[in-house]
């Protein structure tokens, strides 16, 4: 039987160019009772102006996002 997920932790804010960045550490979706658990993960959230919001795997990438307006190309997707 596989134990509850373990919430996300929430870091502080970042600001790139005015929009909000919501930095969280995602464990995973569950934690099995035997083997290794999963390796937790950075991700990065923003809003666009329609309130979307787009997630990116790495600061980088999500400031990218941020000064092309959030124009997602196709391969994206």
């Amino acid at each position: 039987m596989l134990d509850a997920p373990r919430s996300v932790d929430h870091l502080p804010l970042l600001v790139h160019n005015g929009v909000e960045i919501q930095p969280i550490i995602h464990y995973g979706f569950s934690s099995p009772s035997k083997g290794p658990r999963p390796a937790a993960r950075t991700l990065y959230g923003a809003r666009d102006a329609n309130g979307e919001r787009h997630w990116r795997s790495s600061l980088d990438e999500m400031q990218q996002l941020i000064d092309k307006g959030f124009a997602v190309d196709n391969a994206e997707q």
